[in-house]
């Protein structure tokens, strides 16, 4: 009879702590805080890539606006991008002529890096994201100095 006591006790005493909820909130927050600052970072990438896409695509109308109207050969167009780009890496810079239609077209295309964001959890140096854009605009006919 001694020994079944002992045992209602004990099953007593284990119902008593299962049913105690203390603590559980700090538990489940400690889950969930390391992927609420992962979303948070990926915003802020997703951000920072949106950036640099809208100055990618601010730099291209920049250097086709200059190639529009320089002679051929001269690479005015390469100094309005890195005056735009700012502190960007810039990956690539082309420029292409065609002409169709008796008109002279000139394409600009630029590639921008986009830096990862860095923190002391992940180590993301070197690593970036390419983000390309293009231009095409008809080139001005400058008119001769001999006339």
């Amino acid at each position: 009879m001694r020994i079944k006591t002992k045992i209602q006790h004990s099953v007593q005493i284990v119902r008593q702590h299962l049913g105690n909820e203390r603590g559980a909130q700090a538990i489940e927050f400690v889950g969930v805080l390391p992927l609420f600052f992962l979303m948070v970072l990926i915003v802020f990438q997703f951000a920072s890539a949106a950036i640099t896409a809208v100055t990618v695509k601010q730099a291209v109308m920049e250097g086709a606006r200059a190639a529009m109207v320089e002679q051929s050969g001269e690479s005015g167009y390469q100094t309005a991008v890195r005056n735009f780009a700012g502190n960007y890496k810039i990956a690539e810079m082309s420029k292409s002529e065609y002409s169709s239609g008796g008109d002279t077209y000139v394409t600009v295309k630029v590639t921008l890096e986009s830096p990862m964001l860095s923190s002391n959890l992940f180590d993301t140096s070197g690593l970036s994201i390419p983000i390309s854009s293009s231009a095409t605009v008809r080139k001005e006919e400058l008119p001769d100095d001999n006339e």
